[in-house]
């Protein structure tokens, strides 16, 4: 039986986890059957897929009812959400006007081991952890026919999640197996041999499994390896992880960060470079119909979204959503009738494209003409550059990227939910990994080969070339091109501009409209209190909390 279509995925989602009996709390690892005298004959790649759906999804009843974690309201526990808040609302690029508990502390740097969105984010990435362990065990010895690259596929997303728990978490709970007892703590640094040792495997690069991924190899939608991890996420992945190793082991490792962004960089996947219509290249990554308009070349893992079979408050409808109102899709459509109005801009990140003025007052079609720059999709009219007050959603300008609208002008299938996949990785990233690991080896500037790469995502976006380029124009370049894509949090870490400094400061960093530094301890996020008080191993906590 073939792996079903992620797009298809609740209803036989369902299935597996009815099967599964699994817990709606995961803090415990507990995936007993609910009737131990039932005999049932499960579906193991609907239980695959619900590893996937991980990624996009937060229940077993669409939107809202019955979700996967406890204690949260199930939209706000969307894996995408979370990992959105917790690297952008932190930074230069990003601050939110609600309220709710959590997202003032996320703003400022300021939570503590009680916070509730990072204890959703801590939870949801176990539950996907579960999910592929519980897939992995029960598949063991299996003779079904394409069984290994399944099982390569279950390893790749399991050391995926883990790699989100290492960089955010630090030392972490670890196990492979599932089981009622107390998972022991692992050192940030051997967590991060085991998921490099884990995907040098499953990429083939090391021979020593059986089990390995497919081909690198670009798919359409309509296709059936659409959506499925294949080698070249595996190799971004190695090199998203060796770029930053000084961070996670303690030593840099920048040849082989170059090794496998350039393996990324040869494959079949590339950057999207040609226009439809109205739309850039680069807005084209962004909309409902990006696993079709071209950007399916540079869209290595997509996060699938189906306006009607995955619909969900979280993901990119948050995304959307979030970053817009109804008075801005008056003049500026986003195809979907949602809009919160929550997150603005700030005002050091609006300087990446504007360091000297500011932008003219209009929509991303006029500002983007004024930066020279596909990038800098701001709306402001009728909004201020700084943020002058953090409860008003006009001051600070809207940065709007994703848009649920087809480049080929024709119909989403929700009007309110949206179809638009999430990038979790793109190919631009292999380059621009590529020119700062090359710049690292060369005293902080780019030889000709890394800035050949940077000038390639650059004119992608119609900017203009550098003759050169730093470390520092690295840093905001990975801000122009990635943000509001949930990674910035560690971009600044390493480059030594997020906690522990202060020679780089933004509006409401820390608290004060001028910016605070705050310390280096939340360069980790701590290790919820819940999982703390539960674990019977000995949890450690992380330093200052």
């Amino acid at each position: 039986m073939r792996l079903m279509k992620i797009k298809n995925i609740i209803p036989v989602a369902a299935m597996a986890v009815a099967s599964l009996g699994l817990s709606s709390c995961v803090g415990d690892l507990d995936v007993d059957n609910i009737n131990p005298q039932q005999v049932s004959e499960p579906d193991w790649d609907a239980v695959l897929n619900k590893v996937y759906a991980n990624l996009v999804m937060t229940g077993q009843k669409g939107p809202d009812g019955n979700g996967d974690i406890d204690d949260i309201d199930e939209g706000t526990s969307s894996m995408i959400r979370q990992l959105w808040n917790a690297n952008e609302l932190p930074t230069d690029e990003s601050e939110c006007i609600w309220g709710d508990v959590g997202i003032p502390e996320f703003n400022h740097a300021s939570w503590s081991d009680s916070h509730p969105m990072m204890k959703a984010l801590y939870y949801r990435l176990y539950f996907g952890i579960t999910n592929a362990n519980y897939y992995l065990e029960q598949t063991a010895g299996s003779t079904e026919e394409g069984i290994s690259t399944k099982r390569a596929e279950a390893r790749f997303l399991r050391a995926l999640h883990y790699s989100y728990l290492m960089d955010l978490y630090g030392n972490v709970p670890f196990t492979l197996t599932v089981s009622k007892e107390s998972a022991p703590q692992i050192q940030r640094a051997d967590l991060y041999k085991f998921i490099n040792s884990e995907l040098r495997a499953v990429s083939g690069e090391d021979g020593s499994s059986t089990e390995v991924l497919a081909d690198a190899k670009v798919y359409k939608g309509s296709q059936d390896g659409y959506g499925r991890a294949n080698k070249a996420a595996a190799w971004l992945l190695l090199a998203r992880d060796y770029l930053n190793a000084k961070i996670y082991a303690g030593t840099e490792q920048n040849d082989s960060a170059k090794y496998f962004a350039k393996k990324v960089i040869d494959s079949d996947y590339g950057l999207c470079t040609t226009p439809t219509g109205s739309y850039s290249a680069f807005q084209k990554l962004f909309l409902a119909d990006n696993d079709e308009n071209g950007a399916e070349k540079e869209i290595i893992l997509p996060a699938i979204h189906d306006g009607e079979d995955t619909q969900t408050w979280g993901g990119c409808l948050f995304l959307v959503a979030g970053t817009t109102n109804a008075d801005i899709a008056k003049e500026y459509p986003t195809g979907t009738s949602e809009g919160w109005g929550g997150n603005h801009a700030r005002k050091q990140f609006v300087q990446k494209f504007f360091p000297s003025s500011e932008p003219v007052q209009g929509t991303p079609i006029q500002v983007t003409a004024e930066a020279g720059d596909d990038r800098a999709l701001f709306f402001t009219k009728g909004h201020t550059e700084s943020i002058t007050k953090e409860s008003d959603f006009n001051k600070g300008f809207a940065y709007i990227k994703f848009l649920n609208l087809r480049a080929d002008g024709g119909k989403v299938k929700h009007t309110q939910f949206v179809d638009i996949d999430f990038p979790m990785m793109r190919a631009a990233e292999a380059y621009l990994t590529y020119a700062e690991a090359d710049a690292r080896q060369n005293g902080g500037t780019c030889t000709a080969d890394g800035l050949g790469y940077v000038n390639l995502v650059r004119e992608r976006a119609h900017a203009t070339t550098l003759t050169s380029c730093s470390l520092d124009n690295l840093c905001d370049e990975w801000s122009r091109e990635f943000a509001y894509e949930g990674r910035r949090r560690m971009d600044l870490i390493r480059f030594n501009k997020f906690g522990g400094q202060n020679s780089y400061t933004w509006e409401w960093m820390g608290g004060t409209q001028n910016g605070t530094p705050f310390d280096a301890h939340f360069n980790l996020f701590p290790i919820p209190n819940s999982d703390m008080n539960s674990n019977s191993t000995g949890l450690k906590q992380n330093p200052g909390y």
